[in-house]
């Protein structure tokens, strides 16, 4: 009997422990787009046609790959529908991937733009996870 009770116990601590995770990992991927989306005043991706702002693409399972809409084109609706995907993600729905394949990100990252510093991308994962353990 005891240790009938001892792995209810258990699972109870388990699911609770999973719930917990499932939120912690929603947010912070919630997060760091919502950084990354931001104006650049704000530490977010620099603007020119948005292109580049609208291709931070979070996914559940695996990456994005290339690019949606174009420079004269620009639509966030995947962004949209991914950001959906992982405010219901849950454990062993797959791993949560955030990507930009637009050419010139890297360059934007190193400081192209005047409109953001050199290491914006890391600057919005730091405050983001800063935001999660405050």
């Amino acid at each position: 009997m005891a240790s009938s009770s001892h792995a209810g116990a258990i699972r109870i601590v388990v699911k609770a422990a999973e719930g917990f995770a499932e939120k912690v990992v929603r947010k912070l991927a919630l997060d760091i787009v919502a950084n990354l989306v931001a104006a650049p005043s704000e530490g977010g991706t620099p603007v020119d046609t948005g292109w580049a702002r609208a291709n931070w693409l979070p996914r559940v399972g695996s990456p994005a790959t290339g690019t949606v809409g174009s420079p004269t084109s620009v639509t966030r609706s995947a962004q949209q529908a991914g950001l959906q995907q992982v405010a219901t993600w849950k454990m062993g729905a797959g791993k949560v991937w955030i990507t930009n394949a637009v050419p010139y990100i890297g360059r934007l990252n190193a400081g192209w733009s005047k409109q953001a510093p050199a290491g914006f991308v890391q600057a919005a994962i730091r405050r983001a996870v800063a935001e999660l353990r405050a």
